[in-house]
C-alpha cells in the first residue's frame, strides 16, 4: 500500500473505508515498534507494577475492570482524532467511529501481541498502544500528552505511572 491509497478494513462484522497514511506511520513507528525517541507512560487498571507477590491479581480482573480501556478510547476519541496503525502495510488510517475498533472482553483475551491495537493521536504528538497485563502505553515526547489525557484516564477509572528504569 502506498501513501494516500484507501482500503477497506474489516473489523468483526463491520467494514469501513479508510485513507491510509504512510507518512504519519513513519513519523511515529518503524519495524513493528514505536520510535525510540518517545518516552513511555503506562496506563493500567492497577496503580503501579504488581510485583511477584501480586501476580495473582492478573487472573482476578473482571470484564467490567477490563472495559475501562474501551471507556478510555471512547473518551479520547470524543476530544481527539485517532489513527489506527497497521504495521503490516506500514500505514495508519483515520478512525471514523471508535466503536469499530473496540473489542469485547472475550475477543481481547484470545488475541496475541501481533494483534494489539496501536493508535496515533496527532494533535498530542503521541501514540497509545495496547500491551500485556491490562496495560496501555502512552508514547510521548513531552508531558503535554500525559497532562492532556490524564483527566480522561482518571474518568475511565484507570491509573497512569512511569517507570524510570525503562
Amino acid at each position: 500500500m502506498v501513501n494516500g491509497e484507501s482500503r477497506a478494513i474489516g473489523l468483526g462484522s463491520d467494514c469501513i473505508e479508510l485513507k491510509s497514511d504512510g507518512l504519519m506511520f513513519q513519523t511515529y513507528c518503524k519495524d513493528w515498534e514505536v520510535l525510540p525517541e518517545f518516552e513511555m507512560e503506562f496506563i493500567s487498571i492497577f496503580k503501579g507494577w504488581l510485583g511477584l507477590e501480586n501476580l495473582h491479581k492478573l487472573d482476578e480482573v473482571t470484564e467490567q475492570e477490563w472495559g475501562k480501556f474501551n471507556i478510555l478510547l471512547e473518551l479520547v476519541s470524543e476530544q481527539h482524532e485517532l489513527h489506527v496503525v497497521d504495521y503490516e502495510t506500514e500505514s495508519c488510517s483515520l478512525i471514523s467511529d471508535v466503536n469499530l475498533i473496540l473489542e469485547s472482553y472475550s475477543m481481547s483475551m484470545e488475541k496475541d501481541a501481533s494483534r494489539f491495537t496501536t493508535l496515533i493521536i496527532p494533535e498530542l504528538d503521541c501514540v497509545l498502544s495496547e500491551d500485556w497485563d491490562y496495560t496501555y502505553i502512552l508514547w510521548h515526547k513531552n508531558k503535554t500528552a500525559v497532562k492532556a489525557l490524564e483527566p480522561l484516564i482518571h474518568k475511565a477509572g484507570l491509573f497512569h505511572f512511569c517507570d524510570e528504569s525503562t
